[in-house]
């Protein structure tokens, strides 16, 4: 309990937004922390290393700050340790983090007897009406998996408790890596290895010329926006990076920032 206290300083009480990520994208989170070290801050490009999909990199920054795993600077607190457990002990630890971070919620409803409608009415009233239902399925779905009793009986999203490493590098093996090149749809395309170095490059920079898009700040809190534009930044960068140094106007990247081609 004394990590949990001095870990978790989120909630409704420093004024942030119910978090409204969903919930198979902090599942897949809480999975990947699992098996790496402790990283020193979270942000929105460590964040699309472990795979997280971008356009909820805003969301899930919001939803770990108030929970109390990531500090408003990105440091990682005390906190973040205990969901790198797995089994009844994450269970535990994640109910004593849910309990305090939504500690408002808990004083005036209880899951176990009020209705869906009810509580996301409460998260209309005192939150945003705009988020109001995303922030009760995430706030549900956090409470099965912590095994907080609920009235309503609906299947859980997060579900891969105490997963095996096996199991978890057989699931990430069937996924892209940022190393691989994707393909476009509907062009031919000679075989990866038979392209130069110059070709691969080209190909990565317009994948992702092709895929950046403008942050979309409907229904978002200012935190969110805040992280969506900086997400936004850093995809700029990285393809402006990735143009000088295809003209040979920068030095080779050190290997903490290596290029993924």
């Amino acid at each position: 309990m004394a990590q949990v206290e001095e870990g978790i300083t989120g909630g409704k009480t420093m004024g942030r937004s119910a978090p409204y990520v969903s919930a198979a994208t902090l599942s897949s989170f809480f999975d990947h922390v699992r098996w790496v070290s402790t990283p020193k801050k979270v942000d929105a490009g460590l964040l699309l290393d472990y795979g997280m999909p971008k356009g909820n990199v805003g969301a899930l920054v919001s939803a770990l700050k108030f929970l109390g795993l990531v500090q408003d600077n990105g440091t990682s607190t005390p906190a973040f340790n205990m969901i790198q457990t797995g089994g009844e002990e994450f269970r535990a630890n994640l109910e004593e983090i849910v309990r305090r971070a939504y500690a408002d919620v808990f004083s005036r409803l209880d899951p176990s007897r009020d209705s869906r409608e009810k509580i996301r009415n409460y998260f209309a009233r005192n939150y945003s009406p705009a988020i109001s239902n995303k922030a009760t399925i995430l706030f549900l779905d956090l409470c099965k998996e912590a095994g907080i009793p609920v009235a309503e009986e609906t299947t859980p999203t997060l579900k891969h408790v105490g997963r095996s490493p096996s199991k978890q590098l057989t699931k990430r093996s069937d996924t892209k890596t940022k190393h691989e090149i994707p393909s476009v749809q509907d062009e031919q395309k000679p075989s990866v290895a038979t392209l130069t170095e110059d070709e691969l490059q080209r190909m990565y920079v317009r994948r992702l010329i092709e895929n950046i898009t403008t942050p979309d700040t409907s229904g978002k809190d200012a935190e969110a926006i805040e992280a969506d534009a900086k997400l936004f930044e850093a995809q700029l960068d990285r393809i402006e990076r990735l143009l000088k140094v295809g003209k040979g106007e920068e030095k080779e990247e050190s290997a903490e920032e290596e290029l993924p081609f």
